[in-house]
This record gives structure tokens, C-alpha cells and sequence, in this order.
């Protein structure tokens, strides 16, 4: 499924907790692109003169006849978007695209585990899966920190409520005493709400702590990595299980072959990370490795943490995305 340039026009604005808002979404010209659910768009805005854009996740499932975004006002681009995007403004929007939805990770009962505004590609997959399958078999697994803070939640409880399928549970970190789950997510806490987890295939997304415990848990309790997919809001400065690459205090250069600036970036850096250090300013939306915006051209030695969007030629030719690419010795590089 390819990518889309369009413009929408904003149709509808909710506010779903004190710091998390959702937008409807209309095609000026017709049907919106054929989207699965899970996948993301790219939301392009200017703020203060200067163009952003940042990728989330949609909300919405393929049945509804509008796009919806959830974000929570965290960080520049989303703060933007919760003071000024109201009902009637158009934007710019590329997608969808991304990989993690069940119908590339297809599986007959899922667990669906999620943190936060991690609920997002979650409830899309839910609502989709039970418009496929009305009697599917779901386990629904969600933290939050307390009550207020859950996206969803009505919708959730009455969804489930209609569908003897579904089981969810509510991990809470402030809760009243009769709340079943209070804390956070647990071994034991797992194994109550799906006591056949490992029968199942587990799709996991939310912020990198609850991720990396999240895994650990369910690897510990004996599911196969075959079995788990995730996405996560951003990727880890090194990647997992690579070694330092030069002594602390040391550094690369990164040359930019158009000006010739050379910018410093430190072992474990990704090279958007070090552009961005020296004030440079480089087209990222997801920051996650998966949109693509951020392709570059590259000449060094180089370790790709993602390789998504890119074919067996880009790699040939040195093609990277900056935002989940680290250098291993000098590097030039062209966007």
C-alpha cells in the first residue's frame, strides 16, 4: 500500500481526557486512501514560520469513513496541534503507512497490550478485528496511570460488553481499593487476565520503560519471540546489544557533502540526532525508523537500527533513515 500526499479538512474535535484530544479527519476531494488499521500518517503544520511534521497513529478503523488521530499534548508539534488545529482548518497529510497491524502479523487470538497513548494502533486493531470477526477472541491489556487518564475507556467497556469475546483489563497506578489491578502491569497480573497468553501472539506499544518491561515479562513466562510484535514511540540511542564503538569522550565527524559543515555526533548517536544538535533542520515525522521522511544518502561506515521503507538498492547505495542510523567512524551525508 503506497503513500499518499493529500489535504484533509478537520470535520471534528474531542476532548478524551484533560491532556489527550482527538481529530476527525475528510477528504476535500473524495475518498480518503485505503488504510489498515494500526498504521500512521504524517501531520505537517508550521510553527513560528519554520514547517514541522510528526507521524501518529490513526485511531480510526478502516470502516469509518473519516481519518482520527488521538495525541496527547506532549512535545512541540503536538502542543502546536491542541492550541490551534479546530474544526474547519485543512493540513497537509502523507500515508498511511507502517507494518505493524494484524494484517501483515495476522493471528486468530491476539493479546493487545498497550500503555498510554500507546492505546491508539490498539483500538484501531480492535475495532477493525471485530468488524471482521464479531465473535473474535481478544484480550485487551491497558496501563494507565489512573482512571481520567484512560483514552477510550467508555468505549472500550461498551465495546467489550457487546462482544462475549473480548476480555480487558485496566492496569491503574492510582486506583480506588476495589479496582482488580492496581500498580502496574505484572507477571502474575498477566497471567490472571490471559491465562493462555502463550497460545497467543501479543502486539505491544507504549513508551520504551513499559515496553522493555512489558517484554522482558512476557519472554520470562515463556512466550515465543515469534509471538510478540510492537511498536514503540521512538527507537533507543544504540541498538540492542551493540557494543561502544569508540572511547567515551570521543567523537565522529559528519560531513554535510552540500555546504561542507562538519558537525560533531558521538558514538551511539543517531545522525538526525546530531544534525539536529548543530541546529540543523531535517524533514522527521515518526522518529521511529518507519515513515521514511528522513531519508539520507551516506558515505561511511554505519549500523541502520530500521531498514523499513528502504529496498535492496537504497541499501546498495548507502540510503539511511537518519532518525534510527548511528555512525560507527566518519560519515558524509546528503538530504
Amino acid at each position: 500500500m503506497s503513500s499518499t500526499s493529500l489535504t484533509l479538512r478537520c470535520t471534528a474535535r474531542r476532548a478524551d481526557t484533560h491532556d489527550v484530544t482527538s481529530w476527525q479527519f475528510a477528504s476535500l476531494t473524495g475518498d480518503l486512501p485505503p488504510v489498515l488499521a494500526g498504521q500512521c500518517i504524517t501531520l505537517h503544520t508550521e510553527i513560528d514560520g519554520k514547517p514541522q511534521c510528526r507521524a501518529y497513529t490513526l485511531s480510526s478503523s478502516p470502516q469509518d469513513a473519516c481519518w482520527q488521530v488521538t495525541i496527547k499534548d506532549v512535545g512541540l508539534v503536538s502542543h502546536h496541534l491542541h492550541q490551534s488545529l479546530q474544526v474547519g482548518d485543512e493540513i497537509r497529510v502523507e500515508g498511511p503507512f507502517g507494518d505493524f497491524h494484524l494484517t501483515a502479523l495476522p493471528c486468530e487470538r491476539p493479546l493487545l497490550l498497550s500503555a498510554g497513548s500507546g492505546i491508539t494502533p490498539m483500538w484501531a486493531m480492535l475495532r477493525d478485528e471485530l468488524a471482521k470477526r464479531p465473535e473474535a477472541d481478544v484480550r485487551f491489556i491497558h496501563s494507565a496511570r489512573s482512571p481520567q487518564d484512560v483514552i477510550f475507556a467508555g468505549e472500550l467497556a461498551a465495546l467489550a460488553e457487546a462482544h462475549p469475546g473480548v476480555r480487558h483489563g485496566l492496569v491503574l497506578e492510582q486506583a480506588p481499593e476495589t479496582h482488580p489491578w492496581v500498580g502496574r502491569l505484572s507477571p502474575e497480573m498477566l497471567k490472571e487476565l490471559a491465562p493462555d497468553l502463550l497460545s497467543r501472539h501479543a502486539y505491544l506499544c507504549g513508551p520504551a520503560p513499559y515496553m522493555t518491561a512489558v517484554c522482558t515479562m512476557l519472554t520470562a513466562l515463556g512466550l515465543p519471540a515469534d509471538q510478540l510484535h510492537q511498536e514503540s514511540f521512538g527507537l533507543p540511542s544504540v541498538a540492542s546489544g551493540a557494543a561502544p564503538v569508540a572511547a567515551a569522550g570521543d567523537h565522529f565527524w559528519l560531513t554535510l557533502k552540500k555546504s561542507g559543515k562538519k558537525v560533531k555526533i558521538q558514538p551511539g548517536q543517531t545522525l538526525l540526532a546530531a544534525l539536529e544538535g548543530a541546529g540543523e533542520t531535517m524533514m522527521a515525522a515518526c522518529r521511529a525508523g518507519v515513515c521514511g521522511s528522513c531519508r539520507c544518502t551516506t558515505t561511511g561506515e554505519i549500523e541502520r537500527q530500521s531498514v523499513m521503507t528502504l529496498s535492496a538498492q537504497d541499501l546498495e547505495n548507502g540510503v539511511a533513515l537518519a532518525c534510527s542510523c548511528i555512525a560507527k567512524g566518519d560519515v558524509s551525508l546528503d538530504y
